[in-house]
C-alpha cells in the first residue's frame, strides 16, 4: 500500500517527523534517536505486532498500525513483557 502522503503519528496520536515513500517509512527511534525503517508489506518487518522492526541502536521494537480510510499511520513501540 502506498503511504507516501499519510499523516504519521506515534502510538499516542502525536504527529512525528518521518519519511514515507511507497510502502516504506523511516523514523527516528523514540528512545535513542537512531533511524528505523519499517514497511507496510504483509509479514515484513514492522508490518504488525507479530512482525516488529527493531532499532539497531537500542533494540526497541516497533510496529505499524495502518488506517487507510483516514490516511493515517500510527507507529507503536512494543511494550516489553516481564
Amino acid at each position: 500500500m502506498n503511504i507516501t502522503d499519510f499523516l504519521i503519528m506515534d502510538g499516542n496520536g502525536v504527529e512525528i517527523r518521518a519519511e514515507a515513500f511507497g510502502n516504506n517509512v523511516a523514523f527516528a527511534c523514540a528512545k535513542c534517536g537512531h533511524p528505523v525503517l519499517a514497511t507496510t508489506l504483509e509479514n515484513q518487518r514492522g508490518s504488525g505486532e507479530e512482525h516488529p522492526t527493531q532499532c539497531k541502536g537500542c533494540g526497541r521494537a516497533y510496529f505499524l498500525d495502518l488506517r487507510p480510510q483516514s490516511q493515517k499511520l500510527y507507529i507503536h513501540g512494543v511494550t516489553e513483557r516481564t
